[in-house]
């Protein structure tokens, strides 16, 4: 990989390019588990689909090892590697509902909460994972209290 092929993909970017030379790598690298160090050639921070396209053509191009950050957590650390690229999704927010089909487009980098308190005011919500009881949650309700909203759409 070259530097001319790092500065046009750093071009092409809406968002920002962090290289293991800048201030802020330590801090943008860390992951939710602090207990997993990674090291990553360099993290795209994406502000936009484009930015994730070009950042996905980036590291297939350059043969580098792979890894999507979002804005939640993530125990094992699957959103860091080491000497490859982090696509970092996570300002990419925004939750949009369709009360009318009950339907609900969530931004990438959305978390749990945020997701539940747009979804809430119009009645639904969406299934997030399964307590250790075995029954699916949403957010801090559980699912006979509330209706949810589809999850995916053919």
């Amino acid at each position: 990989m070259n530097n001319e092929a790092i500065e046009r993909f750093k071009k092409s970017l809406r968002g920002s390019l962090i290289g293991r030379d800048h201030v802020d790598y330590d801090e943008v690298r860390k992951l939710y588990n602090g207990m997993i160090d990674k090291r990553p050639l360099m993290i795209a921070l994406c502000a936009d689909a484009a930015d994730v396209m070009a950042a996905v053509n980036f590291g297939r191009d350059s043969q580098l090892n792979i890894a999507v950050r979002g804005g939640g957590h993530n125990g094992p650390g699957f959103g860091g590697v080491d000497d490859g690229l982090v696509i970092d999704v996570s300002a990419m927010k925004g939750v949009r509902v369709d009360p009318k089909h009950r339907t609900v487009r969530v931004g990438a980098g959305c978390t749990t909460g945020e997701v539940d308190h747009a979804t809430h005011g119009f009645g639904l919500a969406i299934p997030f994972g399964i307590v250790s009881n075995g029954q699916r949650i949403i957010g801090r309700r559980f699912t006979h209290s509330i209706s949810v909203a589809p999850t995916r759409i053919s």
